[in-house]
């Protein structure tokens, strides 16, 4: 009685949870497809592909990742830029709410590091040295709008939308033979299991397990097939005119270490530590146009707002041992014990300094090779101009998806000449690369 009763608990728990069959799959792509196929083709603006399909596409013609606040569709990602001997590592945190949704939001934290001095330090001094920050980066992702050629009841060939119907379709049922096939497969191995299989359980038992795990997995595995063959098939074809879609980023840089500076009023003071606190915070919004024609544009308008001082905007007069005792300076003791042999003569101040910057990044038709331009005007007191020339190179793997992006550039610094560093330094331009790896799964 007690082993029936225990049986019965079993089953009104278990039952629910294996209730998933191949048929009921089979029912949701059905489902996802109509509501694709519903949309009329005379607008030309209905959606070609799945929710979760387009994620996929985005995924890859978002491919460009360059800088830390970049979009990046997957779970982790890696950014380095020499100019800044950063290198930054990032986990995206987002679980799909349901097997076909559009990706609406993204938020991620990533540890950012300076691990060396930079090409640019020789005249511009380093903004930042053995700094370790951890960087928060919520994302808002808009809608994608989908543009492709209308049809018309006087058409004698299909238009692109009839086009992805068709092909979609035929996706949708080699999925359905293939599902069908594994179930029949797996129900023969099913009934083929015994108690001497299982020893110790109640086969009954054991066999609502393996379901469960068999069917969630079997959903799993094809719900993403579905979505992934349609990506491709999209991709290859180019059936559509224009997908464009945009979103917003916020982005909070909070130092957990950083660099102490020695500083003296003037050669006569003695040298004090400064503890400086970059802290910033970042506001950027990109739009992306995607055209089958002309290619693939991305457009970057972003504000920030960091805690500044007369180091970071080059407002003082570095020195080492050497050249300050030959100038007369009167704390040569304090100044030789220094590791790094490196300090700075000046008053010190803190400020905050807002900048505001702008990116157009360009990739032809069918190219992995593009080009890049940005401006940086920075306002208040540290008000600099600078600018920056790029060729990003976007490297795709053996199944021709985005495995790494090279960017090299061209630093332009202080344009407008505002500071006497970059005056006396003569050469204001810096040869740089900045890198972008992609890492794990999807976010979709």
């Amino acid at each position: 009685m007690r082993s029936f009763l225990l049986i019965a608990i079993f089953y009104l728990i278990a039952l629910p949870l294996v209730s998933q069959t191949a048929e009921d799959i089979i029912d949701q792509l059905n489902s996802i497809n109509q509501s694709i196929t519903n949309q009329p083709c005379s607008t030309g603006s209905a959606s070609l592909i799945s929710n979760r399909a387009m994620n996929i596409f985005l995924a890859d013609k978002t491919g460009y990742l360059s800088e830390r606040g970049d979009l990046s569709m997957y779970t982790n990602y890696v950014t380095i830029n020499t100019s800044e001997g950063m290198v930054a590592v990032n986990h995206n945190f987002q679980k799909a709410t349901g097997i076909d949704d559009p990706i609406k939001k993204l938020w991620s934290l990533g540890l950012n590091a300076n691990i060396a001095n930079t090409l640019a330090a020789t005249f511009l001094d380093k903004k930042f040295e053995n700094e370790l920050m951890v960087a928060v980066n919520h994302k808002w992702l808009g809608k994608v709008k989908t543009h492709s050629s209308a049809c018309s009841p006087t058409q004698n060939n299909n238009n692109q939308k009839q086009a992805m119907d068709a092909l979609r379709a035929s996706i949708l049922h080699s999925l359905k033979i293939e599902i069908l096939k594994r179930d029949s497969d797996f129900k023969a191995a099913l009934t083929a299991i015994d108690e001497a299989d299982v020893p110790g359980q109640n086969p009954q038992m054991a066999k609502a397990i393996m379901q469960q795990e068999f069917y969630e997995n079997l959903k799993e595995e094809y719900t993403e097939k579905f979505a992934r063959l349609q990506a491709e098939t999209l991709t290859k074809t180019n059936n559509y005119n224009l997908i464009a879609t945009g979103w917003t980023s916020l982005t909070v840089n909070i130092p957990l270490v950083f660099p102490k500076y020695t500083i003296a009023q003037s050669l006569s003071s003695t040298f004090a530590e400064k503890h400086p606190y970059p802290l910033s915070v970042q506001l950027s919004h990109t739009r992306l146009w995607e055209s089958s024609k002309a290619g693939r544009l991305f457009f970057t308008v972003s504000g920030e707002v960091f805690l500044n001082n007369s180091k970071l905007s080059y407002s003082l007069d570095k020195t080492n041992f050497a050249a300050y005792k030959n100038l007369g300076g009167a704390d040569t003791l304090h100044l030789a014990r220094l590791k790094n042999d490196k300090a700075y003569i000046g008053p010190y101040e803190t400020f905050v300094t807002p900048l505001v910057k702008g990116r157009l990044v360009y990739f032809p038709p069918t190219s992995h090779i593009g080009i890049s331009f940005l401006l940086e005007q920075n306002f208040g007191r540290h008000n600099l101009l600078n600018g920056r020339l790029g060729v990003p190179i976007i490297l795709i793997n053996s199944k021709k998806l985005p495995a790494a992006n090279f960017e090299f550039f061209i630093s332009f610094y202080d344009m407008n000449n505002k500071t006497s560093v970059t005056k006396s330094a003569g050469n204001k331009t810096a040869v740089g690369l900045g890198v972008g790896i992609p890492f794990s799964r999807l976010m979709y």
